[in-house]
């Protein structure tokens, strides 16, 4: 029982760490950099994780987004770092599947956290 609360202690350290402090990219916007929406807010501060597969060809044409619904987050072809467990979509995104990453520059945002 005691074994069991001090896993679920840490799990729960992890993710907040996880949170807080991404083992994925980060793009941060602060207040002396916003990001500007076309309706003229602007929002600041946050931070978007991410992660990228494949490489960007020179003429920036190979790109594809891939999102996700509120439940998944920016690791859809890679180990979570937290839960170790595949990506969510790891059955579509790599090499050699349909968004094969030996042709596209894969890149999947998380949500915007404050």
């Amino acid at each position: 029982m005691i074994e069991a609360n001090v896993t679920a202690i840490r799990e729960v350290t992890a993710r907040s760490r996880e949170a807080d402090h991404p083992q994925s990219p980060v793009v941060r916007f602060g207040p002396d950099k916003p990001l500007r929406l076309d309706a003229g807010v602007a929002l600041s501060p946050f931070q978007i994780a991410y992660q990228t597969y494949g490489t960007l060809n020179a003429a920036r044409s190979n790109a594809v987004l891939v999102c996700h619904a509120l439940t998944g987050d920016q690791h859809v072809a890679n180990l979570h770092p937290v839960t170790g467990k595949p990506g969510w979509w790891e059955t579509m995104v790599g090499p050699g599947k349909p968004i094969d990453t030996e042709r596209y520059f894969v890149i999947c945002p998380n949500v915007v956290a404050a």
